[in-house]
């Protein structure tokens, strides 16, 4: 489990964080859903304060990215959008740079509807695609409008 059921991996997330810095590669502070996939779930009551804190560590770490919601589903863009816009606000009052990811609905595939109705701060942040070209090649009339 992550840390949403195992609040203990925090110091396993800063450690990896640290580990990143040394070896000079990026790293993406990732919050992963499977069940419930509703970033809104009570069971992610913690995600705000979480990224709070991440956000008052690394501000200043150019190696860190974060990642609010990775595979949002079984819920629509509006709820996923309201979490993001949360987030996001909280991670800007501390940090106003750093690159946020932002997932889309249905496993990260829903990328259009990101597209046609962004976050309200969009500044530095970007929408996952999750693209498999073995399975997915329906979902590539999602995107060419774009």
């Amino acid at each position: 489990g992550g840390y949403a059921s195992n609040p203990s991996v925090k110091q396993t997330v800063k450690d990896i964080v640290q580990w990143c810095k040394e070896l000079g590669i990026y790293v993406m502070i990732d919050w992963h859903m499977l069940n419930p996939g509703n970033p809104n779930d009570g069971t992610y009551s913690g995600a705000q304060a979480f990224f709070e804190e991440m956000a008052t560590l690394y501000k200043n770490e150019k190696h860190v990215l974060y990642e609010l919601a990775n595979e949002p589903n079984g819920v629509q863009w509006p709820a996923v959008k309201s979490y993001h816009n949360k987030i996001i606000s909280a991670i800007r009052r501390i940090d106003t740079e750093t690159i946020i990811i932002c997932g889309t609905p249905t496993w990260s595939q829903e990328i259009d509807k990101a597209a046609a109705d962004p976050v309200d701060q969009p500044r530095n942040v970007m929408y996952t695609f999750h693209f498999y070209a073995g399975s997915h090649q329906s979902l590539l009339a999602n995107v060419e409008t774009y």
